[in-house]
């Protein structure tokens, strides 16, 4: 069983690709930290870091279907080599100006900007390169690991990029993570090249109409529309849950923000070892009864959490869903879709599904957060709600207990 779910790492593309981009993740996780800082040490003023934050994840909210359709045009490789390039200058260009002490505010907006758009093109082409490295049979085991590289960057970026900025200063963190975008684009080039399958010339006109393409095949899809189900109420439950859910349930615990580090950190050890555990076991093929049984276990832990009586049950429950959710939606999810949707239609189905989480985090937040002014409790319990309606409406449905991680039948007639 070890042997099967190292079976991914014998593949020299993926390792490569795999590689490269974990070190981009830790470059990332350490330069969140730096940027926070440097922003925070130049304006004094946390309104200003969120603005920065705010401009660089609104063009994810409105490019991201054109990411999609670019990614199917031009291949997920040339889209995330040249994404890493972007980034990278814009970042590098951002670690000399701080070096020098000539960074302005303005400067960072632009920087966000021509950030966010990269990442708004990244991000379906990250979502759809697997395929192209590893044979459909090791997607489960592939999604494992690289679910489990970007646990352990989650835990150990921060910290670098915290003792970076403490004993270098901010520059020196953002330059890293510059580095690391270009060592990403190198790396990149290991995955194959997508055959071009489009007769026409590209164009505004021409990418709307294979944005409306994939619009069609998600709308015709019932299995696609299942999981656009399950990702808008996990964005409407999580995105205010981890934003000012947990923080306001360690401000009930404790004064100290060890207690939001606690919460955290327990929620990081459950993902990691439910993602070591679907590398080492596989998954169920049987996905769709495992997805109904979590998005119902979430609204209870959610519930729960609320009225935790101490930090080390609410800990505790975090560690449980958060294996839960790795095995069943962080490795699940993205298997899925990669085994049932065809190649050509990667970029722009990944894109779509990615939408509801730009689009309902916000509301998530914005609810989520006038309810905790009033009771930790009841905003626990708003957070549940989302879950548990999905759980019971795809629990009532046939379609939806039969689904499946396995790629389903080819059929010849229907490929052509």
């Amino acid at each position: 069983m070890l042997d099967q779910a190292m079976a991914p790492l014998r593949n020299r593309r993926f390792t490569v690709v795999l590689s490269g981009e974990g070190l981009s993740m830790i470059g990332d996780a350490a330069f969140g930290v730096a940027l926070a800082w440097l922003v925070l040490q130049q304006t004094g003023s946390v309104a200003a870091l969120a603005s920065v934050l705010l401009v660089q994840a609104i063009p994810g909210g409105l490019l991201s279907l054109f990411g999609g359709a670019i990614t199917d045009r031009v291949s997920p490789r040339t889209v995330m080599l040249w994404s890493h390039v972007v980034r990278g200058l814009a970042v590098g260009a951002v670690a000399i100006m701080a070096w020098t002490g000539s960074l302005q505010l303005w400067q960072l907006y632009a920087f966000a900007v021509i950030t966010g758009v990269a990442g708004a093109f990244f991000g379906p082409a990250s979502e759809s390169v697997l395929p192209f490295l590893l044979p459909a049979e090791q997607l489960p085991r592939g999604n494992a690991l690289q679910g489990a590289v970007e646990q352990t960057v989650t835990i150990a970026g921060p910290l670098l990029g915290g003792l970076l900025t403490a004993g270098l200063g901010p520059a020196v963190a953002i330059g890293l993570n510059a580095l690391t975008f270009f060592i990403a684009a190198m790396t990149v080039r290991a995955a194959p090249r997508s055959e071009a399958t489009h007769q026409e010339s590209m164009s505004a006109s021409v990418v709307l109409k294979e944005i409306g393409e994939g619009l069609q095949l998600a709308r015709r899809s019932h299995e696609v529309r299942i999981v656009l189900l399950i990702v808008g109420a996990s964005a409407l439950s999580y995105s205010g849950l981890f934003a000012v859910g947990l923080p306001a349930l360690a401000q009930s615990f404790s004064t100290n923000a060890v207690a939001l580090g606690t919460l955290i950190s327990a929620w990081g050890v459950g993902q990691l070892l439910g993602t070591i555990s679907a590398a080492i076991t596989g998954l169920p093929r049987r996905w769709g009864l495992l997805i109904i049984g979590m998005t119902i276990v979430e609204a209870t832990a959610f519930a729960l959490l609320g009225v935790s009586p101490n930090i080390f049950v609410a800990s505790a429950i975090l560690v449980v869903v958060g294996f839960g959710v790795a095995y069943s939606s962080d490795v699940a999810l993205p298997t899925f879709i990669q085994t049932r949707t065809p190649r050509q239609f990667l970029g722009r189905i990944s894109s779509l599904i990615g939408l509801p989480r730009v689009v309902l985090g916000p509301v998530s937040i914005a609810l989520l957060g006038g309810v905790l002014t009033h009771s930790v409790g009841w905003g626990f319990a708003i957070a549940a709600i989302p879950m548990l309606l999905v759980g019971i409406r795809l629990a009532l449905d046939p379609e939806a207990r039969n689904l499946r991680t396995d790629p389903p039948p080819v059929n010849d007639e229907a490929e052509a």
